[in-house]
């Protein structure tokens, strides 16, 4: 698959500069097909615009097509069709992958049934778990997974779920990954690092993050009220990352309920190092979850996670060695773990912190996603 001959169409809805976590899944991914030598074309379809738009500029290793629109899909669809097609009579598709189940499953498979060509569906977290039960979506969800060639799941669950479903389907565990260099803390970094615990880490205090969108799933509210059952919530600041639910908002802004706290508005990913750096530990109390990039990055940076059982995240974290972790939805469990992670000593912190980065390290290198993907489209 490095000698260049293997040309690649990409389907996406995330992709640089849509921005959220598939966006940096997707963004990783590309970019290491085509270090590995495959010719990718990218087509993000992006919804909301005022009007359909089609931007398309050349790449080492293909092309990047970007096409807004408004809400008709089907007008987008049969507009990169056109192009697709016209690409595929230049140099032709050797597979098309779709960077989603829904919208992009479904024109994978499709756009692969019309060129006689294998296709791949990457399922990444909300596009299966809420999805299927969106009556909008979950057209789009079904007949991706049922059409497609292989299915590469980012959760070994959400494998097994969609096997039960789909029985005669090629489903297969396609991990997150992370680059432990990319952590690597530059002058800015270590002035946010040091601004931060300057702020949060007086008298001791314990830096807990939170990163990314905190929308109901994410489940803020719930681990923050575990932290008040644990009695350690003065000992503990926290930092939030992103955009808040209400609810979340609510809770912050009673002097009563909320530990000492500091918000900023949405990083993109590589703004992120200096604020992962000045955290002792990440909470990720999820009701479902793909595998969340930040938890990768949060644990490339030596930050000690705090999560629920939800998705991926078992089977990246061992419990009590690599971090802590608690049934979904149980807010004893979480105030239990929570509690466990606060009586860490000093040094015995520092020893789960080397072994939390060492382990994202060495289980999750770029290399083995990549060789997962490679594997799938070199048949």
């Amino acid at each position: 698959m490095s000698n260049g001959h293997s040309h690649i169409l990409w389907l996406t809805e995330r992709y640089p500069p849509m921005g959220g976590g598939m966006a940096v899944s997707c963004a990783r991914q590309t970019a290491g097909l085509r270090g590995r030598g495959l010719d990718l074309d990218v087509a993000c379809l992006a919804g909301g615009a005022d009007a359909i738009s089609l931007r398309s500029r050349d790449r080492d290793g293909g092309i990047d097509v970007a096409l807004t629109y408004p809400d008709d899909r089907g007008t987008a669809a049969q507009r990169v069709w056109r192009l697709v097609r016209e690409r595929h009579a230049v140099a032709p598709y050797a597979f098309v992958v779709g960077f989603g189940c829904n919208f992009p499953g479904c024109l994978a498979v499709t756009y692969a049934a019309w060129l006689g060509r294998p296709s791949l569906v990457l399922v990444r977290g909300n596009d299966f778990d809420r999805d299927w039960f969106d009556r909008r979506a979950a057209g789009f969800v079904r007949e991706a997974l049922s059409r497609a060639a292989v299915i590469g799941a980012v959760a070994p669950d959400t494998a097994d779920r969609i096997r039960a479903l789909f029985p005669d389907r090629d489903v297969r565990w396609i991990p997150n990954a992370v680059n432990v260099g990319d952590l690597a803390l530059l002058p800015d970094d270590r002035r946010i690092r040091d601004e931060i615990v300057s702020e949060l880490g007086v008298n001791g205090r314990r830096i807990v993050g939170m990163f990314g969108e905190l929308k109901y799933k994410k489940r803020a509210p719930l681990w923050l009220g575990a932290l008040r059952d644990t009695g350690k919530a003065d000992r503990v600041s926290l930092l939030i990352v992103g955009r808040m639910d209400e609810e979340t908002r609510q809770i912050l802004a009673d002097p009563a309920l909320a530990p000492l706290h500091r918000h900023v508005s949405f990083r993109e990913q590589e703004s992120l190092t200096g604020y992962y750096a000045a955290c002792d530990y990440i909470a990720l109390p999820s009701l479902f979850e793909g595998m969340p990039n930040v938890l990768l990055e949060a644990m490339a940076a030596g930050v000690v996670p705090i999560t629920s059982d939800a998705g991926a995240m078992k089977n990246v974290i061992t419990d009590g060695e690599t971090g802590f972790m608690f049934p979904a939805e149980n807010r004893a469990a979480a105030a239990a773990a929570t509690a466990r992670a606060l009586a860490l000593s000093d040094p015995d912190l520092a020893a789960m912190r080397e072994r939390v980065r060492q382990q994202v390290a060495d289980t999750f290198p770029p290399e083995r996603e990549l060789d997962a993907l490679c594997e799938v489209l070199a048949r």
